[in-house]
């Protein structure tokens, strides 16, 4: 995107605010590196493996309880998404989003270095245009029209 999608739109802290409103009692950052740690306010975590897969695996495995997850670069998802969510989403295309599943335990995932792996397990629900997650200039263009 040619920007550090975390921090455009103060993305991560929008989508703390939206988990904290739709019940999520802890909000956890993972930030990458221990110096991205000081770029958001709140409770970070460092990755320690070689993938986010494995880093979030090894995250999730230390938590106990409903998790829902949230990626920095899910602009739309909002609230009334996280309220909704019962598995891992399709967006509006139909395209499966995991990073902003819901998952009951770790024990619904699968280790793998891949993240699509990690979460076969899980069924699908509806998430759509909500939570279609942005990789191109071009598809932040697309929904800048819903940003509040």
């Amino acid at each position: 995107m040619g920007e550090d999608k975390s921090l455009l739109y103060s993305n991560v802290e929008r989508l703390s605010r939206e988990l904290e409103a739709s019940g999520c009692a802890r909000v956890i950052i993972m930030c990458g590196s221990k110096d991205r740690s000081a770029l958001f306010n709140g409770e970070c975590h460092i990755d320690t493996k070689d993938t986010l897969a494995e880093s979030l695996f090894e995250l999730i495995s230390a938590l106990q309880g409903e998790i829902q997850l949230a990626p920095c670069d899910a602009y739309l998802a909002d609230e009334d998404l996280f309220s909704k969510i019962r598995g891992v989403p399709l967006d509006d295309r139909g395209n499966r989003q995991p990073l902003l599943a819901r998952i009951e335990s770790q024990d619904e995932l699968m280790q793998s270095r891949k993240i699509s792996e990690m979460f076969q397990n899980i069924p699908s629900c509806q998430g759509g245009i909500k939570a279609r997650n942005i990789n191109t200039p071009e598809e932040f263009k697309e929904i800048q029209s819903f940003l509040r």
